[in-house]
């Protein structure tokens, strides 16, 4: 049992660095058997296919992210308060940054992973995902209609839905703009990027306020 455990980790931790850096489509079976040093009978035995391996990834990296936004938007609305802009914003957006205290990757490529775990995708979203992120959708949206009564909310969702393209194209293309300016940028850390988005989002959900 030790050693099966040990071999699937193994794959998992091959494979997540392999899509990190290159993403889903480019990772091909023979790349992750190669990595890990073991077989296609191993990863068809422990996943049953490259597509299980994949889809299990983003299971383990974006569930529990979804599972602290919700808790964190649950302490900003406890006992029925009515929580700001800015702190669901927060909710929504810090438990990606969190991750990557808790992972053994480097920062960089910590952050390239999240990207593709919530971007890259094959096709839909796996279906173990599609329950949490729907329940993630309506208990923001609750939140910010209370936040902002005034904002319509087709246009609360769509301004929903930019504020996750903000951060996942800054978690996966972040060392972009690094290379393309010779550093011009800066080398903020993950706190300053953190709230540099939720700066540039909040002023995005209050567009076409009068300047609020």
């Amino acid at each position: 049992m030790a050693s099966k455990k040990t071999t699937k980790t193994c794959i998992l931790e091959a494979t997540e660095c392999l899509l990190a850096e290159h993403g889903f489509e480019s990772v091909s079976l023979r790349d992750i058997t190669t990595a890990a040093e073991v077989n296609i009978a191993a990863v068809n035995y422990h996943f049953g296919s490259k597509e299980r391996l994949f889809e299990e990834i983003q299971c383990r990296y974006v569930n529990p992210v979804n599972e602290e936004r919700l808790r964190m938007l649950e302490l900003a609305t406890v006992n029925g308060r009515t929580a700001e802009l800015r702190e669901i914003l927060e909710a929504f957006m810090r438990p990606f940054f969190t991750r990557v205290t808790r992972s053994k990757m480097s920062e960089q490529l910590f952050f390239k992973l999240m990207g593709r775990c919530i971007i890259d995708q094959q096709g839909d979203l796996p279906d173990a995902l599609v329950p949490q992120f729907k329940k993630v959708t309506e208990s923001f949206t609750v939140a910010l209609h209370a936040a902002e009564p005034d904002l319509p909310v087709g246009t609360m969702l769509w301004r929903l839905h930019y504020t996750f393209g903000v951060m996942a194209h800054t978690l996966l293309h972040g060392d972009a703009l690094m290379k393309l300016t010779q550093g011009a940028c800066g080398d903020p850390d993950i706190e300053a990027q953190l709230q540099g988005m939720i700066d540039f989002c909040y002023a995005g959900f209050h567009a076409g306020k009068g300047g609020a």
